[in-house]
């Protein structure tokens, strides 16, 4: 009896110590694992700009120089080569060259680059510019950098001087959080009260790299001039149905593609069709990256717009239908 205690005993303990042995793998093992995934990446970076042109990306790069001049021609090389992830886009395009680049004692570096980089604005340009700095700013010797363009300093939308940049100048939004703010005028075009022109309005806005210029002028349009603050409803008028929903925009190659729902083809009975259609075409080509307008009625092509005007077609400005400011 006392035996058959004793073997019971035994295989009991046996159990309780292959159990706990178990249990000691599977926390080391755990252990182990979470401390590899929670190793931090501590190489470098080339930054880019995402394919929608709305936040800053990267790329991890091994790069062959160790540091100083070398490190920064090869940051910026790398910064005008098409990136390997076909989602992102790289920080320098193709049209625009740098021309030189100082680096002065103190660590500040300033970039001389050619009129092309004149051409992008907005939060097109912050951006780029953003993942600029972010990149060279990971070389050692790099303090601070500046940009000028044509010979001239960089100046932003209110003609300030930029100045020198560092990594924290712009907010980090590579996960997906905002913001790069910044103060623009768009000129939009409304409806003069007769209805069969078009009236500049100035609309002073602020916008982040988060939302597109595109987007933020149509939705105003939608709005229409009664929400803008100094503008009187004596004098201009809504061209775009209220309940018109913007389904999306994108510009590829400098035309603006936007695609409304089915509201926007009814057009408002006090204003011609040749005022609705270009009040959404003029405003839009008054932005920096925008030459023509593409529209489309929920993901498809219309061949007519108020049985008038041929729809399916890409839209230039048209300037003949403003009226003149006296």
């Amino acid at each position: 009896m006392e035996e058959n205690k004793e073997k019971i005993f035994n295989r009991r303990a046996l159990f309780f110590s292959l159990t706990l042995l178990f249990l000691i793998i599977t926390v080391i093992v755990i252990f182990f694992a979470c401390s590899r995934k929670e190793e931090e990446y501590t190489g470098y970076y080339v930054f880019c700009i995402d394919a929608t042109e709305t936040k800053v990306a990267y790329e991890k790069y091994s790069p062959k120089e160790k540091g100083g001049t070398g490190l920064i021609e090869e940051f910026l090389e790398q910064m005008q080569t098409e990136p390997a992830d076909m989602t992102i886009k790289k920080a320098i395009p193709d049209n625009v060259h740098i021309d030189d680049y100082v680096l002065d004692e103190g660590g500040e570096l300033t970039l001389y680059l050619d009129s092309a980089y004149g051409n992008y604005s907005g939060v097109n340009e912050i951006l780029r510019r953003a993942a600029i700095v972010k990149t060279l700013c990971q070389v050692s010797e790099v303090a601070a950098v500046q940009f000028y363009v044509a010979g001239q300093p960089l100046t932003g939308s209110n003609l300030d001087i930029v100045g020198f940049m560092t990594a924290d100048t712009f907010i980090d939004n590579t996960g997906g959080e905002s913001t790069y703010q910044q103060n623009a005028t768009i000129t939009m075009y409304f409806s003069n009260k007769s209805g069969d022109s078009l009236v500049e309005v100035p609309v002073e806005i602020i916008y982040d790299s988060s939302i597109p210029l595109e987007q933020l002028a149509i939705e105003q349009l939608i709005r229409g001039p009664q929400t803008i603050d100094g503008v009187s409803g004596d004098n201009v008028q809504p061209t775009v149905p209220k309940d018109t929903t913007l389904n999306k925009v994108t510009v590829k190659e400098h035309t603006c593609y936007v695609d409304f729902t089915e509201e926007f083809l009814e057009k408002p009975d006090n204003i011609t069709a040749e005022v609705a259609v270009y009040s959404v075409v003029n405003t839009l080509i008054e932005l920096p990256d925008v030459n023509k307008v593409q529209f489309s009625i929920n993901g498809e092509q219309e061949l007519l717009y108020n049985n008038t005007i041929r729809f399916g077609e890409v839209f230039s400005r048209n300037l003949d239908i403003v009226e003149q400011q006296q």
